[in-house]
Parts: C-alpha cells; structure tokens; sequence
C-alpha cells in the first residue's frame, strides 16, 4: 500500500495492536547546523505520510517521496531517520543508502513505534561547512546560522531554476535576495522583475527562427550549451479572471480544472473534458465552437502541468444555464458574504447571484449552497464529533480550572458531553445567589439531542450562565447524570442553602429530589398555568392563581384560595393538590433572597442562544464560549458606568417601592419597630431585623413599600438596607473573571484517544421544526395583534354543559329532560414523568480513556461559596438578643425556630409576661373553633346539596325510563306496521316477477321463431348468391377466352404490319437508291431530253401516294370491323366494351388521300 499524505486538517490515524502500518514524519526545507551536543536542524517544514505499509517498505518508496515533494532523489539529498526515542543532538540520525537501512525502520516499526521521522538534507557535499557551524555566543551563532540558511536557500533555488546540469556552476553563489522580493513567497513574475540575470546571460543560447510550436525555445543541439525557460505560472490572483495561453504552467490538474470551471461560469460557456486524469486534460466547447484546450505533464522542462494547446476563440452563443455553476461553485464563491450575514435568505442570495452571474440558479439549489457555505464556515457535522477530545484538551489549557468530559457508548458513538468555563463557575459562586435555573431546549441538527442548561442570576437581576450538557434525549438517567456533574463541579456538600427553580421537566423531579434532597425545588408558575389551563379555562380563574402564587403570607394565601374555592370547586381541589412550597412565596424559604416565580432565565438563555443551536456539535459550543466571553466583557463595562451602591435594576424596583410607599403611615414602636398602616390594614416592619410582617422584604432583601415607610420616619437612605447580594461591589466579583480564547484548530493539540462517531440519526417525518411552537395566546394575527387562535379549544353544549356537542346535537334536548350540570370531578393534567430506573451510566474521561466517575480534575482548586458563606453569617448576626424568662424557659430547638419572631416584653399585669401568648393561644382556639364550625357548615351544605342532587337526578331517571318505555312501545308498533307494508309489497313484487317471467318466456320463444325464419332466408339467399357468382365466373371465362383470341389476332396482324413496313422501307431504299440513280441519269437526260424526264418523276410520285393511301384505308377498315365485334360481345355479357389500347402505327405518316385521287 503507497504512503498516503495528510492534508491540512486530517485526522491523525490511529494503528491496531499488530499492525505492520506506521507514519512518517517528513522535515524538508531547512539545514543541518552545529555538531555533537549543538547539532540541530532548522528552517525546516514538516509533512507527514500514513499508511506506510512494513511488508513493501524500500528504498524506492523513499525517492518517490521525495519527488512527491518537489526534490530530485537522485545525488542531491541525503536522507536521515531518527531512531525512536533519540534526539538529532543524542547521534540518533541513521543514512538512508539502500534498502538495508530500510529495513531497520521496518525492524522498529514491528517494536511496536509506529511513528517515526526523517530528515532531507539538502547539501551533502557542502558537510564541512555543518560542521564548522561553533555555538559560541548567542548573538554570533545566530548570524552565522542566518547567513548560512539564506546562502543555501539560494543555492537551491538556482538549482531548481536550472532543471539540473548544475555540474560547471557548483562553486557559484549569488548574492542574497532581499525578502521583500523572495521566490520562496511564490510568486515567480516579481523574482523574474527584480532577480538579477546578469551572471546568466552566458549560459542562454536561443536558436533563431527555431521556435516551437507551444511558444516556448527548444534546447540547443550543443553539449556545453545550455537554455533557461521562462514559462509563465498561474497564480491564484489569475483566478478572478483567467486567462490561458500555450506554454502556460499550473501546480496541478486540479488547479487547471478549476481555473477552466471558472472561466465557463465567468463567460456563461458549457465546456466539457473528454480527457480528464492525473497528468492530461482536454477541455472543449460544444460543438461546433473552435475553442479548445490541452494541458500535460511536462516531464523534461518544468515538471508541471503545461498547457500545450489552445484556441481561444468561442463563437457558441452564451447560456443561461452551465453545469459548472454548481451549488458547491456557489457556496465556495459567497461564503464571506454568508459569513457576515448567517441570515441570508434563499431570495437574496438569489438575486446576489444573478446580478454578479446574470444567472438564476433554482431555489433547491441555493439551498444547497448555502448548506456547502455553513460546513466551509463551521467545518463537516460529522467530522466535529472526533475534534471533541482536542478541543476538551485546549479548553483546559486555556481556562485551567474548565471541566470538559464526554460519555460514549459501547459503539463509540458520541451519547453525551458536559462542559462549563471556569470563569462562570468561579463568578457564580462569589457574587450570586444560591438558586439555581434548570431547563432543556432542543438541538436544530440533523443529530438532535437535547442541550441541558444551569443558568444562575446574578445581582442585577440578569442571567448568568454556568453550566451546560448535550444530552440524547431528557429523562430521569441524563437529568440524574447532569446534576450530578454540576453538584461535583461546584462542590456542593450541603444541599440546605440551595433552590432549584425548573419546570416540571421529564424525569427532573426525582433527579433533583435524589441528588438535592434537602434543596428547596420550586415550579415555574407559567408552566403551571398551562396545565391548570387545560381543564379550567378563563381569565376569571388565571388571575386568581397567579394571586394565590403571589401571597406572601399563608394568611393571604388562605384568602385567595377561599376565593378560588368560590369560583371552582374542582379548579381549587386541584391546586390542593399540589406542594404549595414549590409555587407560592408565602412557604417559600426566604434564605436564597429571590422571590420570582417564573423560570424566565432560562427561556432567555436558551432564545439567546437559538442561533449556537442550529450548528454543529462543536461549532455550537464554540459559539456559547464566544457569546458568553463577549457578555461577561459587555458587563465588564457596565459596571464602570454604575454609580451608587446597589444594581441599576434593583434602584428602579426600589423606586416603584417608594412610590408606593406614599399611601403607608408609620407608627414607631421604639428600637427599630414600626406599625406601618395600609389602607386599614396593620403591618410590623423590624428595621434592625430587616423584616416585614408581609414577607416581601424578608424573601427579596429589597426593603418593601411599608419597610420604606419606616426609613422614611427615620431619614434613613433606603439604599443602605437593600441586601449586599445586589451591591455592584458583588456585581463586580460576579464578572470579574474573563474566558480566555482558544487558539486555532490546527494548533490544538492532539489527544491520543478513542475515535468519536457521530450520533446515530433517529430520522423524522417532515421538515425539522425550528421555531418554538407557539401558545394559542401568543400568536398574531394579519394587523399584528394578538390574536387568540380556537385550536384545541372543546366546545359546549349550551343546554346541558356537557363537552363535546352543541345544543343541535343534545340528546337531553331532544328527549325534552331537564338540563344538569356537569358534576364530573375533572383530573389534573400534568406531565409525564419518566419513572426509568436505569443505571448511572459513567464517565469517559481523556486522562485515562477509563470509565470513571471522577468529575471533579485532580489538583483543582475548590470553589468557597461566598455568597453563602455571606448570608449564613448575616442570619446569624441579625438575630435580635431575646430576653430571659426564668420561670418557663424554652426549648433550644423552639427557641431556635422562634428567633425570628418579636419579643415579648414583661408587664404589670403579669409577672412572667406571658400575657400575650396567652392572648394568641385563645385567638387560635376560636379562630379553630370557627373554622371547624365553618367546616361542620359546609360539610351540612354540601351533604344537603348531594341530596338534592340525587333527588333531582333520581326523578331525571324516572322521567327518562317513562319516555324510554313509551318511545320503545312506538317503535314496536312502528315495526309492526313496517312489517306488514313489507309483506303487502313483497306479495306485489312477487306477483309482478312471475308475470313478467311468463311475459320474457313468450317474447323469448317468438324471438327463437324469428331467428329461425331469418337464418332459412339467409340460407337461401346465400345459395343464390354462390349459383350468380358460378354463372358469372363461367361468363368472365368465356369473355376472357374470346379477349385472349382477339389479342392473338391483333398481335398477329400487327406483326404482319410490321413486316410489311419492313418490307416497305427495303422497297424505299430500293427506291432511294434507283432515284439516286435516276437523278443521276436525269442530270444527263436534262441535258438531252429535259420535258421527257420531268413527266416520268410527277408519275412515278403519283404511283407512290396511291399505294400509301390503299394501306391506310385497309388499316382503318380492320379497326372497324375489331370494334364491331368487341361491342356486340360486350352488349351480350351486360358489359362495358373492351377497348384495346392503340399502338402507334407505322403507317401514321401516310394519312391523308394522296394528291390527285
């Protein structure tokens, strides 16, 4: 198997255990300096060869290498290979000289080294000059190793220059190039602009008027003299308009082939190759057009691909259509223009192209464009999967402290991956609060997957991203599995201080209560509304939920769900039902200082990210790691143009408190306690304690409008008593780490290990659904307002109630019965959750390629949470000093839950003090006695109104079978009267049926009699007709015999007519002759007896035309008498007469009487 060369970007082969296969590390270019200890090789470049197979490893696959760099192997390189483990400066380079030394890389290969290198040297006979190479002092060395470089890069290029005989000139060096103008960059018209030649004008010979064909000189004949060839090369500027021409040089076919693709498209032109392969190319035209081209290795000269024909002329009409003006043509073209818009739609890159191309490509096309313009932009989906070790790797580097791991299956199919920066964790931890978002959006790939989010708030009240997965799908395993990730990453122990907030997610409620199970878990209200809404419907009912969720107080919530009790029995059974700790704020812990009750940081981050989602796996990841960088340096500089102590979003909420604070009137009751009435209704605000009796300031740390009241009394600033969780100064810890960028892919470097595949793809019916699917309150209608859509709605029937029907369709209605109301209990709609028991799955990690559960990395600093460090000290220090009561002391545990309330001050009606507990014992004894009562009343009520019901529906049931029985009884006799109009009728049918069978029997018989009449008559007429046709036959014999005489005996006259005018014209001859004769004697009778000769001729021509005129009279009398007889045969057969065709006749001539008869 040949070696095969890794392009840019490949992946590095991975070789089984005892395989004969190895790769090859080429370092060519550069020069071998110093000696011993200081031997090194520099200015060199690296390519690398796969695939090398040990079994056919020779010398001979050395040389092509070489060649397929570019060198000649033959007396100009000598070639090193390293032993493995060694150093150049260790004396491990060994010459390559035959296939011996082949050999021993083969031997190391089979060692098990499967990567080995080698070097090109480019001087061999210019040793001396390495070894003179002294490592003395920096600055010297340097020199020396830079001048000597640049003299041997010179002298390479001269040799390469001169394709060769280098023999007379091997002592030549010329002076160095000046770098601006060097022939390394390429670019061979500026060296052939500025190179000096001067030292090479003796070696040209140009033969006179020997040009060739192609436009380049031949070699002379001379040995001692040589030719230098200045071919033209094609360079990548030719692109935007190339232009061809003989003796026209490329790198490459493939260079060639595009060049000619571009000028078909440039000029509208369909050209075809009919020869197409590694070293020839013919290109044409249709046909019909001139233009042509033919391009071939040129072995002997510039060992490139040479253009050695070509006509430029096109005389084709341009196209509107060519198959070179590909969808890849076009996404190669305009992939800067879609780089800088992602969002360029099909229409405009449509019209883009027509106005550049004056073309129209279809739209199925386009697309297709756009999707090449995406994979060159953000690299192949597929491909992405295996880069995810390598980018793991230089996440790490660059943001030490970062966590990257993967899961794979069995397969090696990519199954998950998490991934957080440790720039947002460290943020997290030191200036937000302790709750944590949860939620997962989908992936818009062809892959899939789910992409799971922990998004945090930071003190302005904004999101603050801290941790993400890519998960399969969304069940209990992958929640179980990214959790416990995220518990380790962050280092939680104690789950006491932490809230989650998500949505009641598939398998995330038994995930969070496994592995946070002391953590406060609350439910987005919205998500909650939507299943509350499924089964009670109306604004009624929607706004007296979100009352209940907002209660501060159970007192208040106990209000509100009297009142929803009110409206819907079955409406407030169904929020009974629910832990009212993970929806309403008055049993929500006030410790994390957040009161929201909407997941709502969450939905923002997964539509700021909705753009990332349509990428590939690690083009999406990249793109959060740049958002996020670009976010936390945006909120860099918003918080140097912060002014004040506290957040801007926090100031204005506390400004909306103060403006409310204006109906509130404050009542001090000394030491920092205030009776604060509003609208008739007392609140108790502890201004040291920073607490209200309505909770708001005790759950948000924002002080509350009644709070605000009591700072007013005082001329206290409200700002000083906003909880430090919103101060900028912890804004500042929250954004004060920065994520460092990555270097470029090709710098990355390469993990060693399993070869990741993509996922398998779970193909879908339809197109892939990209945007969110829209609520029916949500959508808009043709103005642009909100429309609400009656999808999904049920209707009702407005007689009975029931779902389902409408009154046009109520049996009730139609039965007459008395309308009832729907007393059927309806059932929570909730979501599935996903009770799947399966196993903790485990953890690929790049260290080992073991299966671990290790998340957190080894010698990684551990995160001290000093928000909460902050606020465990705060609620220990706030706690106000209770006073001694030594005849009844507390408990530690009830004066532990107690702290927080009032003290109770002794007076002079008691001497223990303990009045007003006494007070409050008696207030819950009534406030008990009355609601048992109350429970008692509307237990009574209820059982009262269950009777009536079952009275009511009792009589609904007798009335119901007594119209069932009377309307069964109708119908029997309904029945029976239809049966007896069926018997009549079939009786009739019957009757009918026989009739008319007798009746098709009688027509049938006269029908047979007819048939039979008719086929007796046809019989005879048929004899008839054969009787006719014999005796006609028999007469068309006759007459064809009687014919046939007749045609006999024409032809027998005619014959003897024709012997006649034989005879005739042998008589003329004769006589032609006899008057030759005569006229000859005439001439001399004339002369003698001139009357006598002139009588004889008028006599002899009157003889002549009678006996012409006696024939044609016997021929006109024969035709006569034939015509006679032929039309009395005819009249006798009922025939038309026969009429022979008339043959011209000899005697044609004769007609007319002969003069004088």
């Amino acid at each position: 198997m040949a070696p095969v060369r890794r392009l840019q970007g490949d992946p590095v082969p991975l070789y089984e255990e005892g395989s004969e296969s190895f790769t090859l590390e080429v370092i060519h270019g550069g020069f071998f300096v110093g000696s011993g200890c200081n031997r090194a090789y520099l200015d060199g470049t690296k390519v690398f060869y796969d695939d090398c197979d040990c079994d056919s490893w020779s010398a001979l696959w050395l040389e092509d290498v070489i060649e397929d760099l570019g060198y000649e192997a033959a007396g100009r390189i000598d070639v090193y290979w390293l032993l493995p483990g060694m150093q150049i400066n260790e004396d491990g380079l060994r010459l390559i000289e035959s296939d011996r030394d082949a050999l021993s890389m083969v031997s190391k290969v089979k060692e098990g080294h499967k990567y080995l290198m080698m070097y090109l040297d480019h001087e061999p006979t210019r040793k001396e000059n390495v070894c003179d190479d002294k490592v003395v002092d920096v600055q010297g060395t340097e020199r020396n190793i830079a001048v000597q470089g640049a003299l041997r890069r010179s002298n390479r290029e001269v040799a390469h220059e001169e394709d060769g005989d280098s023999g007379t000139d091997s002592d030549y060096v010329p002076d160095i190039i000046d770098s601006d103008n060097d022939i390394e960059d390429g670019d061979d018209d500026i060296y052939q602009k500025y190179a000096d030649h001067e030292p090479m004008h003796d070696k040209l010979v140009i033969p006179e008027g020997e040009n060739s064909e192609d436009g380049f000189f031949e070699p002379a004949d001379s040995d001692e003299e040589t030719v230098r060839f200045n071919f033209k090369s094609f360079v990548a500027e030719d692109m935007n308009d190339p232009k061809f021409h003989n003796g026209q040089i490329f790198q490459s076919v493939d260079q060639l082939r595009k060049a000619i693709r571009e000028h078909s498209c440039k000029h509208r032109k369909n050209i075809k190759f009919p020869k197409n392969d590694k070293i020839r190319l013919l290109a044409k035209c249709e046909e019909g057009c001139p233009w042509e081209l033919y391009a071939s290795k040129d072995t002997s000269r510039s060992k490139s691909i040479m253009v050695k024909r070509h006509t430029s002329k096109h005389t084709c009409e341009s196209k509107w259509q060519v198959r070179a003006f590909s969808a890849r043509y076009i996404g190669n073209h305009y992939v800067e223009e879609i780089r800088a818009n992602e969002k360029t739609t099909l229409k405009g890159l449509g019209q883009l192209v027509q106005k550049d191309w004056k073309m129209t490509p279809k739209r199925g096309k386009l697309g297709r464009a756009r999707k090449f313009a995406f994979e060159i932009i953000y690299g192949d989906e597929v491909a992405q999967y295996n880069q995810l070790w390598d980018f793991g790797q230089e996440l790490r580097r660059s943001n030490p402290g970062s966590t990257f791991f993967l899961l794979l299956d069995d397969a090696g199919h990519f199954k998950r991956c998490y991934f957080s920066f440790d720039a947002c964790k460290r943020g997290f931890l030191a200036g937000c609060r302790p709750i944590i978002f949860l939620d997962g959006c989908h992936l818009k790939t062809k892959f899939g997957g789910i992409l799971l989010t922990a998004i945090g708030m930071d003190p302005n009240d904004c999101i603050f991203p801290v941790a993400f997965a890519i998960v399969e799908v969304e069940n209990t395993s992958s929640w179980k599995w990214f959790l416990t990730a995220l518990k380790q990453d962050l280092g939680i122990v104690n789950t006491a201080p932490w809230t989650i907030m998500s949505d009641k997610q598939k398998g995330l409620i038994k995930a969070v209560t496994e592995l946070f199970p002391e953590a406060g878990h609350r439910f987005c209200v919205r998500h909650l509304w939507q299943n509350f809404n499924k089964n009670f419907k109306g604004e009624v009912l929607k706004n007296q939920l979100w009352k209940c969720a907002r209660s501060s107080t159970v007192a208040k919530w106990q209000e509100n769900m009297d009142a929803m009790l009110v409206l819907s029995k079955t409406a407030h059974d169904w929020l009974e039902e629910l832990p009212p700790a993970t929806w309403v704020k008055a049993f929500q812990s006030k410790f994390p200082k957040c009161d929201v009750l909407l997941n709502n940081n969450c939905e923002v981050f997964n539509k700021y990210i909705l753009e990332a989602r349509e990428l590939p796996v690690l083009a999406m990841i990249l793109k959060i790691k740049c958002q996020i960088t670009t976010r936390i340096y945006n909120k860099q500089l918003e918080a140097e143009s912060m002014t004040g102590t506290i957040c801007p979003k926090i100031r204005k909420k506390l400004e909306k408190h103060v403006e409310w604070s204006n109906i509130c009137e404050a009542k001090p009751s000394g030491n920092g306690i205030f009776e604060i009435m509003e609208r008739g209704t007392p609140y108790i605000v502890d201004i040291k304690k920073q607490s209200c009796s309505c909770r708001r300031w005790d759950l948000s740390g924002i002080p509350c409008w009644h709070a605000l009241s009591a700072l007013r009394h005082d001329k206290i600033s409200p700002e000083s008593y906003v909880h430090d969780c919103y101060s900028i100064e912890r804004y500042c810890k929250a954004y004060e780490h920065i994520i460092w960028p990555c270097r470029d892919v090709r710098e990355w470097d390469k993990v060693d290990a399993m070869a990741i595949k993509a996922p398998k793809i779970v193909k879908k019916v339809g197109r892939p659904q990209k945007n969110r699917r829209q609520q029916p309150e949500e959508k808009e209608g043709k103005n642009g307002y909100k429309k609400m859509s009656k999808h999904g709605t049920t209707i009702h029937c407005s007689y009975c109630g029931h779902p389902g029907h409408n009154k046009s369709g109520c049996i009730d209605y139609k039965l007459g019965l008395v309308p009832q109301k729907n007393s059927q209990k309806k059932v929570r709609a909730e979501p599935d959750v996903s009770d799947s028991d399966l196993e903790d799955v485990a953890l690929v990690t790049t260290e080992h390629h073991l299966h671990t559960m290790a998340f957190v990395q080894q010698g990684r600093e551990t995160y001290e949470p000093e928000v909460l460090t902050a606020l465990i000290d705060e609620k220990a220090s706030s706690q106000r000093e209770q006073a001694q009561f030594t005849p009844l002391p507390d408990s530690a545990f009830i004066q532990q839950n107690v702290l927080s309330q009032m003290p109770v001050q002794p007076s002079t009606i008691t001497k223990e003090g303990n009045l007003l507990r006494k007070r409050q014992v008696l207030a819950a004894a009534k406030l008990k006695a009355a609601a048992e009562r109350r429970e008692v009343a509307d237990q009574d009520k209820f059982d009262a109104a269950m009777a009536k019901l079952e009275q009511e529906e009792l009589q609904r049931a007798n009335a119901i079978e007594k119209k069932k029985s009377e309307a069964l009884a109708r119908k029997i006799a309904n029945e029976e009267k239809k049966k007896a109009k069926r018997e009549a009728k079939q009786l009739a049918a019957e009757e009918k049926k026989l009739a008319l069978a007798e009746k098709k029997k009688k027509a049938q018989e006269e029908k047979v009699a007819l048939a039979e009449k008719k086929k007796l008559s046809q019989e005879a007429r048929k004899k008839e007709a054969e009787a006719a046709k014999v005796a006609l036959a028999e007469k068309k014999s006759v007459a064809q015999e009687g014919r046939k005489r007749e045609a006999e005996k024409m032809q027998l006259q005619e014959e003897a007519r024709h012997k006649a005018w034989e005879e005739h014209l042998q008589k003329v001859e004769k006589e032609k002759q006899q008057s030759m004769r005569d006229e000859q004697d005439k001439s001399v009778t004339e002369r003698i007896f001139p009357w006598k000769e002139k009588r004889s001729v008028e006599e002899a021509a009157n003889k002549i035309q009678a006996a012409q005129f006696r024939a044609q009279q016997a021929g006109i009398k024969a035709s006569e008498q034939y015509k006679i007889k032929m039309g009395e045969e005819s009249s006798s057969t009922s025939r038309a007469p026969y009429k022979l065709p008339r043959k011209a006749s000899m005697f044609d001539y004769l007609k007319g009487p002969p003069p004088g008869v």
